[in-house]
């Protein structure tokens, strides 16, 4: 039992956003239903970890929020036709989304409430000197880490909040630069790593590890490698990260599954990935809703509620010899054959991701209460990464390690490993498209792929490449601009003028 998924959120730490500054002070007056306001709350220790379970709380909007909507949606993984009317899906898939697109205000809130919820929690903690204090406070930090780490990604410079502001505070905030931004992250994370545990009791499984903490710096360095920072510094520091969370495996509790598609069923949860968001059935609001949102047509006897996502599609590229179907990994993310369990009739459907639908499953109570985790951090990636990082690092031969890691991701799903003859070890350049192929059908629908297409300076010209070959004409060539959003709207005009738009949006 995952003591994180049931503990109830707590509406005294609900308030507001990062700024706070959508609502007026009056209505910021106005005590909650239940009598419990901050200042009422956090009196002890049971209290204080509710908070942090509340941060934790924040995190369950994120897979469709960010990682859907913002990151897989705006990638080559969907295929999204241009809508005759107004579509948030398809303005970010599209390259068409402006400042008044209400997705990005969405996103842009569910981020910025968990940094206010870990700010209120910082605050709070610091009269106290119980044995979990340290790690509270870093948990709270991964968490706001987390949330940064996102918010740099999708809108660049944006304003760094450590404390609670006010709302005139708050006015007064400006973007950081994205290198500030980028070391405010790496601190907060390496506070984590040094104060979070190695590992929890069965009871408290769920909350992030110092190994989590490792691997999400690890990642931080590397995309800070990458683009728009391009700091060649950053790769030895991913290395060490990465190279510390790949030695423990075996020692701690995660590692690479043997069989892919047991990563996404609920009896593993918590079992393979560094770090897992976590969800639980029982119509309490506590369960996902990504399996609806990403699959199309689900017929009774795979779940009692069917999928009501937008209208995509799986892209072209995704069947063929492209990708193998002696690839488990296929299988296991994209089906588009029902078979009827009773009767054995074979009914054609439509080809719908349903990587995170368990079929057969009776545990929801409505279309958004699967109970499956999302696998924020997984074991393969950092394997992934590990050998991204020893490539990038060589000025030689691709290195034996390197093509090892990938071997065993690649072996493990059914596919031929690389040899010394394959082209793909002919170059750093080759072993380097190799790595960014072999994650995109590791990761699909996980919220990767659009992250490492702009990391690696990759995004335009293979958006251009994938909108040309599925016949979405843009109608205009893309451009570093659309590497990052627009800043929604209702942010600018808090404090007109001061906040600057990004270059290119209105």
């Amino acid at each position: 039992m995952k003591a994180l998924k049931l503990l109830a959120f707590s509406a005294a730490v609900g308030l507001g956003g990062l700024l706070a500054t959508s609502c007026s002070e009056d209505i910021l007056d106005i005590p909650p239903a239940a009598n419990n306001t901050t200042d009422q709350f956090y009196q002890n220790e049971g209290q204080i970890s509710q908070a942090v379970t509340a941060i934790y709380n924040g995190l369950l909007t994120l897979p469709s929020n960010v990682y859907w909507n913002m990151s897989e949606l705006r990638s080559d993984n969907i295929l999204t036709n241009i809508a005759l009317v107004a579509r948030d899906y398809s303005d970010i898939s599209n390259f068409s989304a402006t400042s008044q697109t209400q997705q990005l205000q969405t996103t842009w809130t569910d981020l910025t409430q968990i940094v206010y919820r870990s700010n209120l929690l910082l605050q709070k903690i610091e009269p106290f000197t119980f044995a979990r204090v340290n790690q509270f406070k870093a948990e709270a930090r991964f968490l706001r880490a987390l949330a940064y780490f996102d918010l740099v990604r999708l809108w660049g410079p944006v304003p760094i909040a450590e404390t609670v502001l006010s709302a005139t505070e708050a006015q007064q905030v400006p973007q950081a630069p994205i290198a500030d931004v980028y070391q405010f992250i790496i601190e907060d994370l390496k506070f984590a790593a040094d104060n979070l545990p190695a590992a929890y009791t069965a009871a408290d499984k769920g909350h992030a590890t110092k190994w989590a903490a490792k691997a999400l710096l690890g990642k931080v360095y590397l995309t800070g490698y990458g683009y728009p920072l391009r700091d060649a510094s950053m790769l030895p520091l991913a290395k060490q990260q990465l190279l510390e969370v790949y030695a423990q495996e075996g020692a701690a509790t995660f590692s690479v599954a043997q069989n892919f598609a047991d990563l996404f069923k609920t009896a593993n949860d918590n079992r393979y990935a560094v770090f897992e968001i976590q969800y639980i059935s029982g119509g309490t609001g506590l369960g996902s809703q990504v399996p609806w949102e990403q699959g199309n047509t689900f017929p009774s006897f795979w779940s009692p509620f069917t999928a009501g996502g937008p209208d995509i599609q799986v892209p072209p590229a995704f069947f063929g010899a492209n990708w193998p179907k002696i690839d488990r990994r296929k299988a296991a993310t994209i089906d588009s054959v029902i078979r009827n369990p009773t009767t054995g009739a074979l009914v054609a459907g439509r080809p719908q991701f349903t990587k995170f639908l368990e079929k057969g499953t009776t545990a929801p109570q409505n279309n958004r209460d699967y109970p499956n985790n999302f696998l924020l951090i997984r074991f393969e990636d950092v394997v992934l990464m590990y050998a991204e990082v020893l490539n990038e690092e060589s000025s030689g031969p691709v290195p034996a390690l390197a093509v090892t890691l990938v071997n065993r991701i690649r072996t493990r799903s059914g596919i031929l490993a690389y040899t010394n003859t394959s082209p793909e070890r002919a170059s750093k350049a080759a072993f380097r498209a190799a790595i960014l192929k072999e994650r995109r059908y590791e990761f699909v629908v996980e919220g990767q792929r659009w992250f490492d297409l702009v990391r690696t300076g990759t995004a335009l010209q293979t958006i251009m490449d994938f909108k040309r070959e599925t016949n979405v004409p843009l109608g205009r060539q893309l451009d570093e601009h659309d590497l990052l959003f627009p800043l929604p709207l209702l942010e600018l005009s808090i404090n007109p003028g001061f906040w600057q738009q990004n270059p290119g949006y209105n």
